[in-house]
């Protein structure tokens, strides 16, 4: 084994098994809100895929803004902590003002924005009563996930796996108590879900950040340098992440109006389009690590001017997507009649149509990790998020999204064969993508001369 091939296994192994373990944590808080709202029926599982759409684009055009990470990394592969603090500084005072935005408009204008996706009052009124309290978690992550995402762009993950861990324990505990009325507390339902979500969020945040100051750990940036970046250092990095911020909010509104579509066949069909969204993230989890990894490690190459190796690192990556995401669609064919029975309470129309959409998730799982895989792993590292908000609007919009509304509002398509239209989102994706790979244009050192 040369010494590349051996350094590529060691820094994969550090930074794989820590970022899936970190999905696998983050995926849970959605997982256990959703078997645990799914004991109340459809409605309760629908008002968590209309609210879930609004924390859906919010997260979307923040990741664009955790898009700045890329410059973490890279600075930090060159030993500038200067440059590391001013990056920090100016994805904090995004994050946090397009958080303190989104909180605003969603409190006002809560109750219309769930009216387009549930056309029950009563329901809707229910999903506004559970927006009221999760719209504070939006301020909470704002910063929360900036010192997150800053750590994990430096391969620092063991932190973030602690800190992930007691909020979920939390929140299960609070879950169970507040949505079902145990221990003394008041029956509260899917709002007692929010509360969960919200004390669990409120922890999760005051043991991260206290620790990172309280033990000088990596970003422990002072006010001075959270504001000490310039105007040339502003436009050079907005000048990557702008577009990758387009990129993100297009795609995440394209997703809220298929929900929209979804929501128009009925209730039963937007709760089997949250099934599927929330399992579809466990199934994607391996895919997020490698993804992870491969960000930092081609970043840190790229940042050093070893774009050889970066892509030769990237062609390694490309292989291991292939291999797992074969491995989880026949690990997706034999357990989907078993994940169907976690949810005896809700009708046989949505577990039906449940069980048939894992069919089609199983089939199309090889794009959903090459898609990720190169989007989130690769071209970001390099910068290249110009080329991903072009591949997005194509995709999304030229592509997937009138099919979607065609199925639902034109021909009234069963659930199953919107769904397939939704899934040629990936499929057209990889298809496209496939030729920006192989083209290594992507791989762009960000930091040069700045």
């Amino acid at each position: 084994m040369d010494s590349l091939e051996w350094q590529f296994r060691r820094d994969m192994k550090r930074l794989v098994l820590p970022s899936i373990l970190q999905m696998l944590i983050g995926n849970s808080f959605s997982l256990i809100n959703t078997l645990m709202v799914g004991s109340m029926g459809d409605s309760a599982i629908a008002v968590m895929a209309a609210s879930g759409q609004i924390n859906f684009i919010l997260g979307m055009i923040l990741s664009a803004i955790f898009g700045i990470s890329a410059y973490i990394t890279q600075f930090h592969g060159k030993n500038d902590s200067a440059n590391v603090k001013k990056a920090f500084g100016l994805m904090l005072i995004s994050s946090v003002a397009i958080s303190l935005t989104a909180f605003i408009l969603v409190s006002c204008f809560k109750a219309p924005i769930l009216s387009l996706f549930i056309k029950d009052k009563d329901v809707a009124a229910y999903g506004v009563q559970y927006v009221s309290v999760i719209v504070f978690v939006y301020l909470i992550n704002s910063v929360k996930d900036v010192y997150g995402n800053a750590l994990g762009s430096i391969g620092k993950m063991k932190l973030m796996l602690v800190v992930g861990m007691i909020g979920m324990l939390v929140n299960v505990l609070l879950d169970y108590t507040l949505i079902y009325g145990k221990l003394g507390f008041p029956k509260l339902g899917i709002v007692g879900a929010g509360w969960a979500t919200l004390a669990s969020s409120i922890l999760s945040a005051g043991i991260l950040i206290g620790y990172v100051y309280g033990r000088k750990y990596y970003v422990n940036v002072t006010l001075r340098e959270i504001f000490s970046f310039h105007w040339p250092f502003v436009k050079r990095v907005y000048a990557t992440t702008l577009p990758l911020m387009f990129h993100e909010g297009m795609w995440s509104v394209g997703n809220m109006l298929y929900a929209l579509a979804f929501g128009h066949i009925g209730v039963a069909a937007l709760a089997t389009y949250q099934l599927a969204n929330t399992f579809n993230g466990y199934f994607m989890m391996g895919i997020y690590g490698f993804a992870y990894a491969a960000k930092v490690m081609v970043g840190q190459k790229l940042s050093q001017d070893d774009r050889n190796e970066a892509v030769l690192y990237a062609r390694k990556f490309t292989r291991i997507a292939l291999y797992s995401a074969l491995a989880m669609s026949a690990g997706i064919l034999i357990l989907s009649p078993y994940i169907v029975h976690l949810f005896p309470n809700l009708s046989r129309e949505v577990q039906s149509s449940f069980r048939h959409i894992m069919i089609i998730q199983a089939i199309v799982m090889v794009m959903f990790f090459l898609n990720n895989l190169w989007i989130v792993g690769l071209f970001r590292a390099g910068g290249d998020n110009l080329y991903t908000m072009n591949l997005v609007l194509v995709t999304t919009w030229l592509i997937a999204l009138p099919l979607v509304f065609a199925g639902a509002y034109l021909f009234h398509w069963p659930v199953e064969w919107v769904y397939l239209m939704f899934s040629l989102e990936e499929v057209s994706k990889a298809c496209i993508g496939f030729f920006r790979y192989r083209s290594n244009k992507w791989a762009r050192n960000l930091v040069h001369n700045l």
